[in-house]
C-alpha cells in the first residue's frame, strides 16, 4: 500500500495529496473498501489534516471514494465504473467537438495545436509522462473552446481521473507517434465541419483509448491482487 510518501512545499499541498491518492486507487495500491482516516493520512504525507481534508472531499467528488462514518473508504473504478466513464466522455467530447467546429474553430485551433505539438514533442523523446499531460491537454481543448460552460463544468470534473489512465496507460503506446497521428487526424475531421463525420471520429478515438484502458487496469489490478 503505498502511503508512505512525503510532500513538498513547491506545489500546493492538497494536489500534491490528492494526485497521490489518486494514483494509488487507480492502480489497485489502495483497493476498494481500504478505509482513509484523515489523522492517518497526515502523519503519513507528513502534513496537517487540512491538505488531507481538502483531498478527501476532492476524491469524493469524483467518484472516487465515498464517505463511511467520519471517515471515507476507496470505490475504486471497476470495469463496468470505467466503460460508464468512456460513455460519458464519449457523449460530451462529440458534442464539444461538433459546437467547436461550429463556433469557434479558431479558439479550438490555437488551444488543440498547441497540445498536439507537446505530444509530438513527448513522443519523440519517450517521456510517457509529458505524453498523457498533453494528452489530457488536447481533449480538454475542445471543452474549453466550445463556449458551453456547463459541458466545460462536467468535464473539468472527471479530467483529474482521465489525465491519470492516461498517465497509467500510455506506456503501453508503441510507438507513441501511431497516437499522434490518430489525435491528428480526429482534429482534422472537427476542422472539416461535417457534424456526422466528427462523431465518428471522436467515437473511434475514444473507443480505442477505452479499450486500451480497460484492459491495462484490468490487467494492472490482476498483477496487485497476485
Amino acid at each position: 500500500m503505498a502511503l508512505a510518501r512525503r510532500v513538498t512545499r513547491a506545489e500546493a499541498l492538497g494536489e500534491q495529496v490528492v494526485a497521490a491518492l489518486r494514483s494509488d486507487i487507480l492502480t489497485g495500491d489502495l483497493p476498494p473498501g481500504h478505509l482513509l482516516v484523515e489523522a492517518a493520512l497526515a502523519e503519513s504525507f507528513g502534513v496537517s489534516r487540512g491538505p488531507v481534508r481538502d483531498a478527501l472531499r476532492t476524491l469524493a467528488g469524483e467518484g472516487l471514494i465515498a464517505a463511511s462514518g467520519r471517515s471515507y473508504r476507496v470505490v475504486g473504478l471497476d470495469r463496468q465504473d470505467l466503460r460508464d466513464l468512456f460513455a460519458l466522455r464519449e457523449l460530451l467530447e462529440v458534442a464539444a467537438a461538433q459546437q467547436c467546429a461550429a463556433e469557434n474553430p479558431e479558439g479550438l485551433r490555437q488551444e488543440a495545436e498547441a497540445a498536439l505539438e507537446d505530444m509530438r514533442t513527448a513522443a519523440e523523446a519517450g517521456n510517457t509522462d509529458a505524453f498523457a499531460t498533453a494528452d489530457a491537454a488536447f481533449h480538454s481543448a475542445f471543452f474549453t473552446s466550445c463556449g458551453n460552460r456547463r459541458l466545460l463544468a462536467v468535464w473539468e470534473q472527471q479530467v483529474p481521473t482521465f489525465t491519470e489512465l492516461f498517465r497509467l496507460t500510455t506506456a503501453l503506446d508503441e510507438p507513441l507517434s501511431r497516437s499522434v497521428d490518430w489525435h491528428r487526424q480526429m482534429l482534422d475531421t472537427v476542422y472539416g465541419g461535417d457534424p456526422e463525420a466528427i462523431a465518428a471520429e471522436v467515437r473511434k478515438l475514444v473507443v480505442g483509448g477505452e479499450e486500451q484502458i480497460v484492459t491495462a487496469q484490468h490487467d494492472l489490478l490482476e498483477q496487485r491482487r497476485a
